[in-house]
């Protein structure tokens, strides 16, 4: 009963539950030193749901004069002193969580016992900015290895440190690196390693890499504990296989609110805002044109064709504007790698951001003025006058004169002119450890140097873009305005033409990278943002916030990451006693305002066979078909079956391939394996083979058809080209016995080469067809995949059809066959 486990456990203190509490109650202190309202009277909190049931036997509780008495007056010695010393857990990342938890570990007894083993992973370097939060570092650790200080700390402080080891039996090691597909290798994070784990613990701070570590938790199906921190809010989640959803599915925090657009590109009114331009505009510099010249030089024609066509669509207005702008973006980029030498890119890079300077803080407040006069009036539909445009948030702004007294100004010149020249390899790019990067070349005088040669750029009046403010009372584009900018696509287009035969290739993207003080990314958008804050009076930022609110960062408070962090260990004594899921908890913790509420963790997200009747378009139907009221008989209605496999199933659902599948099999074998064993006829599939990156930055996937087989030439079956092409046909089809489509694809190449005029000394064999390749085979020629070191791997993109179960009246009906829409992966294990 509740009254005996109070009395049972009401003097222990268990260490999860104090690092919890501490965490509370040192933010009340916080809240008493400060305006802050503290909590006026006793907070309650149940954690019954922890507790072993039934409690472990009274001999596993008896004390046994150790450090860990009181865990094991609650969960018994046998779970204490050998489940968890003997667990072997992956912590990822070893910033204000991980430091945390590397304690909490330690303090509890986990990973401490002669088979236990806490594996820290963390990339990251310690920043003097770290100390405040990250309270296992001191001064004497800044730039050192935070997975590495901080397991030193917990076993060994040193001399330096006036504190006692945390627990010398902690089994640690520390892995400088970060946890993601590239460190897939025998040396780091390879299937055996991911095997050996108990489970992972993530303390990450960015979504990319909480989705990698969530998919590997599913492929290897280990439980996970998620939790995350923003100022004096912080989450839990805990994941197990079986019996909660992924975080993917359902952990992760929702999103914030978006600025309007609108705001962020005419009105800003808030420092934020200029910060949020910067940090686009960074993108639209630096990123987006270079990947378009990657793809240009990779494919000259299909760029130079899709420009010529949006061209003939965007007439005038805005639409053209826009286009006109990115052409000359990637054509601008496209002369500067064209350079022939070092010395004229960065004269050239300088030049170009003396012009970027000028068009977005000159040229583009200049035609918002135009377009909407000081005096300016907002009107309705209907004519009638709603007040004036510039009013509330709305600050009528100021064109900028480049003024080389100006920090904002200069330092905005020499960040942009930096990052242009790695970008077109005007400059050697800096390696991640050099913290003296153009050291010399950072100054006000080093941008008055840069000046004194550089041209200034003329003015010329563009259209601005009226599509998301509202009232607009600004005309479409003058015939002016659509000239210079039909001017200035069919320039782009022509550089285009003119690079297109030897494009240049020494072009890399500028991927922002908050972390590094030294590679001109914070810079450049803290001197953008604050030349954009003098456009409008908006008070300026500097470079601390600048990298904060473009890097999305909400600094860490020690009271939550304490807080969070002994929620956190509940959640990992339920996952090893193997409680079910009704005794997980979803927790939520906000120390600001004293709200703590806990949920029972997400269940699985099974998929089932469903089906659905589906109402006809009543145009279609004949008169019979109505209900006198006229609404559609349900007997005209179409039934549509989705269908699941196995039915039902959640995504930690495997088809568990037989161990000799990758030995020998080949997908003819695979195909047979899923009719015999599930009753599925395999379709189609189609695997994986790599990932391409859009113009945004954001990753796509490629695919490759496995099956149905590509039929695969043999260009040494083609006939001679002085043949006619009806002999033609007849010679492939009398010696080569083609029929059909096959014999089209031959004489389709035959045709080209007689086009060409003569045949190849030597074809090359013709490539091994997939139906002739193992699945391994298939995995690492056609997936692209190293298998080196690998277990399992999970065969996605397999298409399936499934017969439907027939009414028990329908024996003699043949049904037909539908589509499996959600199909569990097949597993194939990989030997030894």
């Amino acid at each position: 009963t509740i009254i005996r486990a109070y009395a049972r456990h009401c003097v222990i203190e268990l260490q999860p539950i104090a690092c919890f509490c501490g965490g509370v109650a040192a933010q009340e202190v916080v809240k008493c030193s400060g305006k802050y309202t503290p909590i006026p009277g006793f907070a309650h909190f149940s954690f019954q749901e922890a507790l072993p049931n039934p409690p472990p036997p009274l001999a596993e509780r008896q004390p046994q004069n150790s450090r860990y008495d009181e865990l094991i007056a609650v969960y018994g010695s046998s779970f204490v002193l050998q489940k968890l010393a003997n667990l072997n857990y992956f912590l990822i990342g070893s910033g204000a969580l991980g430091c945390e938890f590397v304690k909490n570990f330690a303090l509890c007894g986990i990973c401490c016992g002669p088979n236990g083993k806490l594996t820290i992973a963390d990339a990251d370097r310690i920043e003097l900015s770290n100390l405040s939060r990250q309270f296992l570092f001191r001064e004497h650790n800044v730039r050192q290895s935070k997975a590495v200080a901080a397991a030193a700390m917990a076993l060994n402080p040193g001399p330096r440190t006036v504190a006692n080891p945390m627990n010398t039996h902690l089994k640690v090691q520390a892995i400088e690196a970060y946890v993601g597909p590239k460190t897939e290798t025998p040396a780091l994070f390879w299937d055996p390693f991911w095997e050996n784990l108990d489970g992972i613990c993530n303390a990450l701070d960015n979504m990319e890499a909480r989705f990698y570590v969530d998919a590997q938790c599913v492929k290897f199906e280990k439980p996970l504990l998620e939790s995350g921190t923003m100022g004096t809010s912080g989450n839990i989640d805990p994941i197990v296989p079986n019996k909660t959803r992924t975080y993917r599915q359902g952990g992760n925090a929702a999103d914030q609110a978006g600025v309007p657009m609108c705001t962020l590109r005419n009105f800003p009114h808030l420092t934020d805002h200029c910060v949020e331009w910067a940090r686009d505009k960074f993108a639209e510099l630096f990123v987006k044109p270079a990947r378009r010249a990657m793809k240009f030089a990779a494919d000259p024609n299909t760029t130079i064709t899709e420009f010529k066509q949006r061209a003939a669509q965007a007439q005038h207005g805005a639409d053209l504007t826009s286009l006109a702008t990115e052409a000359e973006a990637l054509a601008s980029t496209l002369r500067l790698a064209a350079e022939p030498d070092s010395l004229r890119k960065r004269h050239a890079c300088a030049q170009a951001a003396f012009n970027a300077f000028h068009a977005l803080f000159r040229d583009q407040i200049l035609d918002l003025i135009h377009a909407y006069p000081i005096d300016a009036r907002v009107k309705d539909v209907a004519g009638r006058d709603k007040g004036a445009f510039w009013s509330g948030h709305k600050r009528f702004p100021t064109a900028a004169t480049y003024d080389p007294n100006n920090s904002a100004h200069w330092q905005f010149l020499v960040a942009t002119t930096h990052l242009l020249s790695q970008m077109v390899g005007g400059q050697p790019r800096k390696e991640e450890e050099d913290e003296e990067y153009a050291s010399q070349e950072r100054s006000q005088g080093f941008a008055a140097d840069l000046v004194a040669s550089l041209s200034m750029p003329i003015y010329a009046r563009r259209a601005v873009d009226t599509s998301d403010i509202e009232g607009t009372t600004s005309s479409s584009n003058t015939d002016d305005e659509d000239a210079y900018s039909r001017q200035l696509l069919n320039a782009a287009i022509q550089t285009m033409e003119t690079l297109a035969t030897n494009p240049p290739t020494d072009i890399q993207p500028e991927d922002f990278e908050k972390d590094d003080d030294y590679n001109f990314h914070v810079d450049f958008v803290a001197a953008c943002a604050n030349c954009r804050a003098l456009n409008y009076a908006i008070p300026l930022t500097d470079h601390d916030k600048a990298k904060q609110t473009a890097g999305r960062i909400v600094p860490a408070i020690a009271t939550t990451t304490a807080a969070v962090t002994g929620l956190v260990m509940l959640e990992l004594f339920k996952v090893v006693l193997d409680m079910p899921n009704t005794a997980l908890r979803t927790r939520q913790v906000g120390l600001g305002v004293n709200v703590y509420p806990s949920f029972d963790a997400d269940n699985l997200i099974e998929h089932r066979t469903t089906e659905t009747m589906i109402r006809p378009d009543p145009s279609t139907l004949p008169e019979e078909a109505f209900e006198a009221n006229g609404s559609v008989k349900r007997e005209f209605w179409t039934k549509h079956t989705s269908v699941a496999y196995p039915n039902p199933h959640s995504v930690w659902t495997k088809l568990p391939a037989p161990e000799e599948a990758a030995l020998h099999w080949k997908v003819t074998d695979l195909a047979d394996w899923l009719s015999n064993e599930h009753g599925l006829k395999l379709t189609a599939w189609n695997l994986q083979c790599g990932v391409a990156t859009d113009e945004d930055g954001k990753p796509r996937p490629i695919s490759t058809r496995v099956y149905p087989p590509i039929e695969q030439l043999d260009l040494n079956k083609l006939p001679d080209l002085t043949l006619s092409k009806p002999k033609a046909m007849m010679y492939l089809q009398q010696t080569h016995g083609l029929r059909g489509s096959s014999m089209m694809k031959y004489l389709a190449e035959w045709d080209k080469y007689r086009k060409i005029g003569h045949l190849p000394e030597n074809f090359p064999p013709p490539e091994k067809s997939t139906a002739e390749m193992t699945l391994i085979e298939i995995l690492q020629i056609k997936g692209n995949l190293d298998l080196t070191g690998r277990k399992r791997v999970l065969l996605d993109g397999l298409s399936c059809s499934i017969a439907p179960a027939k009414p028990d009246d329908t024996d003699s009906m043949d049904v037909d066959e539908v589509d499996v829409e959600k199909l569990a992966p097949v597993l194939l294990k990989l030997p030894g």
